[in-house]
């Protein structure tokens, strides 16, 4: 995990997204409670293409999906890239 752990808020909005993006076949607490990436955990490729239809959508997080970067993403990396943008992202 990074230096700064992803805020709590964000990474139980992305199991909710998660969870949602694979109709419910995979559990919050697994996707809190592992340390395994996200196509280990069973998140398929209809799941990342849906999950990153909703990061867009949510956080304005845009997902390159050849980007083989997303792929090996874990719910605390994927938290720490969506707190990074919001940190960056200009305040209104």
């Amino acid at each position: 995990m990074s230096a700064a752990a992803p805020a709590t808020g964000t990474r139980a909005r992305l199991a909710v997204l998660i969870r949602e993006a694979m109709d419910g076949q995979i559990g919050t607490a697994e996707l809190l409670t592992s340390r395994a990436t996200l196509t280990e955990v069973g998140v398929t490729s209809l799941g990342l293409l849906r999950l990153a239809d909703a990061l867009e959508e949510e956080f304005g997080v845009e997902v390159d999906l050849a980007d083989p970067s997303f792929y090996r993403e874990t719910v605390d990396t994927l938290a720490a890239r969506v707190d990074a943008a919001d940190a960056g992202a200009p305040r209104e």
